[in-house]
């Protein structure tokens, strides 16, 4: 009980410092959140869109990786600058109401909740290279050498749309229980192969 108080502490702390590092950001945030989540039926395609004209311009221009990340860098830079002092000024404190506050602070825990579960998971994973060593190095090494394979058979400037592309689709995904209901199929697919396999066997 009392670790599960900690845990609740902790959490809310960090939904408190994610709110203080946001607080340039929320009204932009709200919007963004929406789109994400496909609050409306237009927008996974509008979010498909963008990527794909994002993607078709960098493979028409062609440039270097060095202007590549310089280029980047400089969008997000302008984008970190230009956001919270022009949402301070066009947007009057008025205007944020206590259901945007409420919204915002739903979304800080979501957040907070997705980064402690990912630092468990990779807890759990980094804890397996001293409690199973073997499982560890045998998952690591084949997983870089399928990435390794895949990066030389395929584009990497398509990988790295595909990859885009599903990161940005994900929220909506998951909102709208499409991505446990793939999954799903995933699972039932491949335990019918093993059953298969095991039956031939027999």
């Amino acid at each position: 009980m009392a670790a599960d108080n900690i845990m609740a502490n902790e959490q809310d702390k960090r939904v408190k410092q994610l709110k203080r590092e946001l607080e340039g950001w929320r009204e932009v945030i709200l919007p963004l959140n929406s789109v994400l989540l496909w609050e409306k039926n237009w927008y996974p395609g509008m979010l498909v869109g963008i990527t794909t004209t994002f993607f078709l311009l960098f493979w028409y221009l062609d440039p270097s990786v060095l202007t590549t990340v310089s280029v980047i860098g400089l969008i997000a830079t302008l984008v970190d600058y230009l956001v919270p002092t022009l949402t301070a000024s066009i947007c009057h404190p008025e205007s944020w109401t206590g259901s945007k506050e409420r919204k915002l602070e739903e979304i800080c825990r979501g957040l907070a909740n997705t980064q402690t579960q990912l630092a468990v998971k990779w807890g759990s994973f980094y804890d397996m290279r001293h409690s199973r060593p073997k499982v560890y190095y045998a998952t690591v090494v084949s997983s870089l050498l399928f990435f390794a394979w895949l990066g030389n058979m395929v584009n990497n400037l398509l990988l790295t749309y595909f990859a885009v592309t599903t990161t940005i689709l994900l929220p909506g995904m998951k909102q709208h229980g499409l991505l446990q209901k793939y999954f799903a199929q995933v699972m039932v697919s491949v335990s019918e192969t093993i059953k298969g396999m095991k039956q031939k066997k027999n």
